[in-house]
């Protein structure tokens, strides 16, 4: 199942993200009943796929591939050369 964002309204509202001491973000604080929108949101993805956000170099590569789907940098996968 695909998700999409389609207003600003359904995004999670982040009152402050926690930063490192170089900058980059390692947490976010946000109100009670955005955590529960985000604990709802976060039960629609199947169990069977949720490895995958818990995988960043996966993820990662995943998205990577779609990128290059979208541009029709695709190729047809031979199964007998594997």
């Amino acid at each position: 199942m695909s998700t999409a964002v389609k207003d600003k309204e359904d995004c999670i509202k982040v009152r402050q993200f926690l930063t490192d001491t170089k900058g980059h973000k390692m947490a976010a604080v946000i109100d009670m009943e955005e955590f529960k929108r985000l604990e709802t949101v976060l039960a629609l993805i199947p169990s069977s796929e949720q490895w995958l956000y818990k995988n960043k170099k996966a993820l990662a590569s995943v998205r990577r591939g779609l990128k290059q789907a979208a541009k029709g940098r695709v190729s047809k996968l031979n199964m007998s050369e594997l």
